[in-house]
């Protein structure tokens, strides 16, 4: 990953960050969180919070999903999905704990993202063409088959 901001510094606020709990939601307890999504999961997160801290400088607001109480979007797989989920291919960046989803109802997220992708670069985080994500920001660490930093699936 590229240099992010010290965080333990309170450079950004804690309260816009998603917590590895909220994350993996009502799959906490799942027996497909391996210790390799649980690092997987961490690594993002950690990404995530670089990002959000830039986005936060600029004034961008990261509202709490009312369905999630956190900033993951949907109402149960915006975050971590297990193996059996229909949603999504098997082994998906949601399902190896390489993806979320940002909840951004009114596409602000998404906006400033588009315009910041060197950050998005800095950050190691790729993100999926706004068009084809309305009320949400999907977010992930791994690299598209086109290698484009917004990419459509």
């Amino acid at each position: 990953m590229g240099h992010v901001p010290d965080l333990e510094r309170g450079a950004a606020r804690a309260g816009e960050m998603i917590s590895i709990e909220q994350y993996f939601g009502p799959w906490g307890e799942c027996d497909d969180i391996t210790e390799e999504r649980r690092a997987n999961a961490a690594e993002l997160l950690h990404a995530c919070a670089a990002l959000e801290y830039f986005a936060l400088r600029d004034g961008v607001e990261f509202p709490d999903n009312p369905h999630t109480g956190s900033g993951v979007s949907g109402q149960t797989y915006g975050g971590f999905r297990p193996q059996e989920c229909t949603q999504g291919a098997p082994h998906s960046s949601h399902k190896e704990g390489l993806a979320v989803d940002r909840y951004d109802p009114d596409g602000k997220i998404d906006g400033w993202c588009m315009s910041n992708l060197v950050l998005l670069e800095s950050c190691g985080i790729y993100i999926e063409h706004p068009a084809d994500t309305p009320r949400w920001s999907h977010w992930t660490l791994r690299r598209p088959g086109s290698g484009n930093r917004v990419f459509r699936p």
